[in-house]
């Protein structure tokens, strides 16, 4: 009863601002949460400065709360908060925290997995720490009687993350398998992925395999492309084992060709299933 949440670039400040002003109720404290406002950015200035200016009378009995995907450090709304040692950073755990998580997370039941499988686990899941301790309490559940931790393991137990599923599809692509190619994406259809959805990862697949590609011929060794794109060094080794299956015009024409499938699908002209099936075949070849 005591708590509001607001969502999206749609959010008026006057909205969060009168929600905040609002006494609560059988309680002493109101929370309101702000997610994703866009009010960190240049865009929504306007809204910026309302907030701005409230932050010094908010009333003592509000807790407001922004959770933002998005922000410019520069941003005047930004600087306040940090200045008032409010602002808080959440980043995703680098590569090698991330593997010693899960190194202690199944050393804490009495398994043992190694960094070329734990590697694997991620590649597999993706790096979301909730989904990735879910399929941990799988294999730990799963081999009750073993504590060895195995790749074969993964396979039988672990759902595959959607970017997973777009790595092998852009491999069987890059090996010319459409058949293969077109299985996966039908079962990324049957588990009730939209089509777009799908598209934009291979997008953003190709374009990344494209980024790897480009920095190899440059010179660049795996640990400064990562550095350089700020994706995870085993990221960037799946790009570069897949850059050697593409050529680069072969990928700006793959990052042309999505664009249009995406603006024929979005725009009535094709349906977007059939959309991206063609896409796949054409790529394939």
């Amino acid at each position: 009863m005591n708590m509001s949440l607001f969502e999206g670039e749609d959010i008026l400040a006057d909205q969060i601002i009168e929600s905040a002003q609002a006494v609560p109720f059988m309680n002493d404290k109101r929370l309101i949460i702000v997610k994703n406002s866009g009010f960190f950015t240049a865009k929504r200035k306007k809204d910026a400065e309302l907030i701005y200016s409230f932050l010094d009378d908010i009333p003592a009995f509000t807790c407001l709360i922004f959770v933002e995907d998005n922000i410019d450090k520069k941003n005047k709304l930004y600087k306040k908060f940090d200045k008032m040692k409010f602002a808080v950073e959440f980043e995703l755990p680098k590569e090698q925290e991330l593997l010693v998580w899960i190194g202690r997370k199944f050393k804490k039941n009495n398994k043992d997995i190694d960094q070329r499988t734990s590697l694997y686990l991620v590649r597999t899941v993706g790096r979301s720490m909730v989904d990735l301790e879910n399929e941990i309490n799988k294999l730990i559940s799963y081999k009750e009687d073993n504590n060895i931790i195995t790749i074969e393991d993964i396979d039988k137990v672990c759902i595959k993350s959607l970017e997973s599923h777009i790595f092998d599809l852009l491999k069987a692509m890059g090996y010319k398998k459409t058949d293969e190619a077109l299985k996966i994406y039908s079962n990324l259809i049957n588990n009730k992925e939209h089509p777009i959805k799908i598209l934009s990862m291979i997008t953003r697949q190709i374009r990344l395999i494209l980024q790897v590609k480009y920095l190899s011929e440059q010179g660049f060794n795996a640990k400064k492309i990562s550095e350089s794109i700020k994706e995870p060094f085993f990221v960037v080794n799946d790009c570069l084992k897949q850059a050697q299956l593409f050529t680069l015009d072969k990928l700006k024409e793959g990052i042309n060709d999505c664009l249009e499938t995406d603006i024929a699908s979005k725009t009535g002209k094709m349906d977007p299933n059939l959309a991206v099936e063609i896409f796949l075949v054409e790529f394939s070849k």
